[in-house]
């Protein structure tokens, strides 16, 4: 009979097809209390970009509204168009036919409102498909005040959130296959500390059928069960797991721990031409623990496609 230390893992690591669009679009942002503009550059964006899907993402900070670690907003007006009628919608339409935009604070959606909301965190103003079909064009207000967001603090400021920049629709996306990779067998005598690892296997994640375009493609690598802290490129378990003390990192083609919940430029892609491309990966064992039970390892994680 085997003993403990001999007794063998077994794991799955499945990645599964997702191609959201998950579009970041960071900007630098003018001294506390001035206006802001979002998304002020060029946008590429997929023609066909389903209800509620977010395709971009602006943060404002606390310092850059009120010039310290937090201010509390008091009231917000909200402008659909960018300037028209105020409404309490916490969706408002702008003047690209398909896209929307919602402001954030502290998570939750508002429309005009009186939040009373201390703001500790960046706020998120997000532009996202509504179902229409995306005509493209500029998404600055058209009317007198063309500014869709009025935010109003205990601080005493006036603090307005305008958008601008160009919408070009793009007619398709990237597809990323689904598969699984099957890390081989390895002993537990292996894995003999915290931060060993074992059982490495090579994977490509393929991108397929990008098409041209597009100023920028990109991809996160979301691990299922969320990322585990202090632990760069390490997947929770997952649904079938027996083992214990051991999970599986993924990692670059050269050993390096995996960026995870964060978009990394598909570099290869070029605006004139679009294709197929691969990025080579691989996956390990890992021992997490100081005591490891053997048995089968089980992660998961989901490739999202962002566009710009």
């Amino acid at each position: 009979m085997k003993t403990a230390a001999e007794r063998i893992f077994s794991a799955t690591f499945i990645v599964p097809q997702l191609c959201v669009i998950a579009f970041i679009a960071l900007a630098v942002s003018p001294p506390a209390q001035a206006d802001v503009t979002a998304f002020g550059q060029e946008l590429s964006i997929p023609k066909n970009t389903a209800n509620g899907t977010v395709v971009a993402r602006h943060y404002i900070t606390p310092s850059q509204l009120c010039g310290g670690s937090s201010c509390r907003i008091t009231q917000v007006i909200a402008y659909p168009d960018g300037g028209g009628s105020p409404s309490n919608s916490t969706v408002l339409t702008t003047n690209v036919s398909g896209i929307s935009t919602r402001l954030l604070i502290n998570g939750r959606a508002y429309g005009t409102s009186y939040p009373g909301e201390t703001v500790t965190r960046p706020i998120e103003v997000q532009l996202l498909g509504d179902g229409r079909e995306n005509k493209g064009g500029s998404l600055a207000g058209v009317h007198a005040s063309p500014y869709y967001y009025q935010l109003r603090a205990v601080e005493n400021f006036d603090f307005r959130i305008y958008l601008k920049g160009t919408i070009t629709p793009i007619d398709g996306t990237c597809s990323v296959p689904s598969q699984t990779v099957k890390l081989p067998k390895t002993l537990l005598q292996r894995l003999e500390r915290i931060g060993s690892t074992a059982g490495t296997q090579s994977f490509q994640i393929q991108v397929n059928n990008c098409p041209k375009g597009y100023n920028r493609i990109g991809y996160t690598l979301a691990p299922v069960g969320g990322v585990i802290t202090n632990s760069p490129g390490v997947l929770p378990l997952a649904g079938g797991s027996t083992a214990s003390g051991i999970k599986i990192r993924v990692e670059s083609a050269q050993g390096t721990p995996a960026t995870l919940n964060t978009s990394i430029s598909l570099s290869e892609y070029k605006k004139a031409e679009g294709g197929s491309f691969v990025i080579p990966m691989q996956a390990s064992y890992i021992r997490t623990d100081t005591v490891a039970k053997p048995g089968t390892v089980n992660g998961a994680m989901t490739v999202f496609m962002d566009y710009r």
